[in-house]
């Protein structure tokens, strides 16, 4: 029951130390290099508090069975994809629980080529091997050598702007104490704009908010310190610096979707016709940017392992999602905060007018934002299913109906999707519409509908 609860869809998380502590580390070191089977593994950890003990674990699993160790020490998870598409380790471990609250740990795990590990590849099995514990000190152990790779990682940054086109900006970067600083303090030298720096220091207490920018009290400081500080735009990045999210000089936050519009016009604009990838939550401004300008949009499930996956299948320009995640084919088709905020300021560098001028052309389109569900009296996946099959079934008169990812319902002039939490008993809706009233009206009847099947907003 232990292993159940902190193996998940897309990682191992949990609770420090009641459901994972250093033991299970080392259990999972072992299990992961005995599935792995290679000869060397690149391991990093993010600033949470239980970070150190359990990379030490983790390490000292991974070498009992005779696997070379590469420590990259204190860094982000989009520095870990980084060094696992530039210097092609076979595989690459990150300790962190993104950005869940302190009390969290976790690890995300890719094999060569930013290749993550999911509930549907490799942590099925490494779960079996950790449950079995069957495991044998090798004769010869693994090796650890140390790696410092920020310096190169601040280079491959810069390749995707031009730093003397930037416009004197001033910008206000809220990292929440997480690993995001890291990357921004170094470009504070190397970009000629004035970056205000808030809580860069990585610290595992999360002194101030917690690093996670979908809750909008985990904003509030950096929307003041924007309008204080008369700035252009900020930038709040998650624990692990995957995910950003932009707020324009009035202190309006972009969504997830108008950000991916823009850089999906942008970068089209930049270098010229190709696929993108969006996910099925996104709203309809996105393949509207993108068929504008010139490009090929295809629409995909949510989470970063499939689109990674499809990205590459496409060899798309760029993806993005409603949650922040923004990801570059030349950054080894994987997400990256940095790489779209510097993106994104040579985006604004070029538009010349303030953004929330430029973010309301985009702005066509009114939305509910993700609201969730909860299931009750039922199981997780049981009561997920039949309250999104019952749904289904009371929309059935739909213009279209799609399942790319649970279920997405498509009327002339508005649209919803519901899909099933991964980790909790609840559904997630997000609906759009061409106008508020419309929103309003339809968002009332599925609310009153999943009312009705026992599934009541999680408030």
């Amino acid at each position: 029951m232990l292993w159940d609860s902190i193996f998940h869809q897309y990682d191992i998380r949990g609770i420090y130390p009641t459901q994972l502590n250093e033991e299970t580390y080392y259990i999972l070191g072992c299990a992961l290099a005995t599935y792995l089977a290679v000869d060397k593994i690149a391991v990093g950890h993010d600033t949470r508090l239980s970070s150190p003990s359990l990379f030490k674990a983790l390490i000292k699993g991974i070498i009992s069975q005779g696997v070379d160790v590469v420590s990259l020490g204190l860094i982000s998870t989009e520095i870990n994809y980084f060094a696992s598409g530039k210097y092609g380790f076979p595989a690459n471990a990150i300790i962190t629980a993104s950005h869940n609250p302190a009390e969290y740990n976790g690890l995300k795990i890719v094999t060569r080529g930013v290749v993550p590990l999911h509930g549907d590849f490799g942590l099925p099995q490494i779960k079996k091997l950790a449950q079995e514990n069957n495991f044998s000190v090798s004769a010869k152990k693994g090796k650890i050598v140390k790696m410092d790779i920020l310096n190169d990682w601040i280079t491959h940054t810069l390749k995707f702007i031009k730093p003397n086109k930037l416009k004197s900006l001033r910008v206000v970067i809220d990292a929440g104490n997480g690993m995001g600083g890291i990357s921004w303090k170094k470009l504070i030298e190397k970009l000629p704009i004035e970056i205000i720096p808030m809580y860069f220091e990585p610290d595992g207490h999360f002194p101030h908010h917690l690093p996670d920018p979908l809750k909008q009290e985990n904003v509030s400081d950096l929307k003041r310190e924007i309008v204080n500080q008369k700035a252009d735009l900020g930038m709040a990045i998650d624990g692990d610096a995957d995910r950003i999210f932009i707020v324009d000089e009035t202190g309006k936050q972009l969504s997830g979707t108008i950000t991916t519009a823009i850089l999906a016009s942008y970068l089209l604009q930049k270098y010229g016709p190709s696929p993108i990838l969006y996910n099925a939550v996104c709203g309809k401004i996105v393949p509207d940017s993108i068929s504008a300008n010139g490009g090929k949009s295809i629409r995909t499930r949510v989470g970063h392992s499939y689109i990674k996956e499809y990205m590459k299948k496409e060899n798309a320009l760029f993806a993005g999602e409603h949650s922040g995640h923004f990801y570059f084919r030349d950054n080894f088709f994987a997400d990256s905060s940095t790489i779209a905020g510097l993106i994104f300021l040579e985006y604004l560098s070029k538009e010349n007018m303030p953004l929330s001028q430029v973010a309301a052309k985009f702005d066509k389109y009114k939305s509910s934002g993700e609201i969730n569900y909860v299931v009750s009296n039922l199981s997780k996946q049981a009561g997920s299913d039949i309250v999104i099959q019952s749904i289904e079934n009371k929309f059935k008169d739909a213009e279209s109906i799609d399942h790319i990812d649970g279920l997405s319902v498509w009327f002339p002039d508005w649209w919803f999707n519901l899909r099933a939490s991964n980790t909790e008993p609840m559904v997630r809706l997000n609906m759009e519409a061409d106008s508020k009233e419309i929103l309003d009206d339809k968002l009332y009847i599925v609310e009153n509908e999943l009312n009705i099947l026992g599934a009541h907003k999680n408030e």
